[in-house]
């Protein structure tokens, strides 16, 4: 009699009994969560995100306010990762200036400039950095975008 315990990722197994048994169980545990790990696992998802091409993407952009509108939110910071994250995916801009996403809000035909405080929101909830007087997004605010 044996016993195991397995963990991969957020499955767990825990079996006792005989070899053969527990390599029945194993076997089984794998073929359930096989495809399903390998496509959920936090390290997947980081890669997939670090992998993603960066600069416009062929075929047709499309406009800010589409972009925004597909996006569903409407708190100011929201809105500021959104613009950005248009920036640099169709116009091919890492970086960018306050302008810059004001600009881009102005063409979506949004009432309001995002307020400078939401800049330093991002900077301070480590979703922006700041170089000197651009800013671009980090890998957490790309998680927090995917998720969008």
């Amino acid at each position: 009699m044996s016993k195991l315990r397995v963990r991969h990722g957020e499955n767990e197994i825990e079996i006792d009994g005989s070899d053969q048994f527990i390599k029945k169980q194993l076997e089984a545990f794998y073929a359930r969560i096989g495809p399903v790990a390998a496509i959920t696992s936090p390290a997947t998802i980081k890669q997939q995100l670090l992998d993603e091409p960066s600069g416009p993407k062929k075929g047709k952009a499309p406009t800010p306010a589409e972009f925004y509108k597909s996006k569903g939110k409407k708190d100011g910071l929201s809105q500021l990762l959104i613009f950005a994250r248009y920036l640099e995916e169709f116009e091919g801009k890492a970086e960018f200036t306050p302008g810059d996403i004001n600009k881009l809000v102005k063409d979506a035909k949004l009432s309001k400039d995002i307020h400078p405080q939401y800049f330093s929101n991002g900077v301070k909830q480590g979703l922006l950095r700041k170089h000197g007087r651009k800013y671009s997004l980090t890998l957490s605010a790309e998680e927090v975008l995917a998720s969008m």
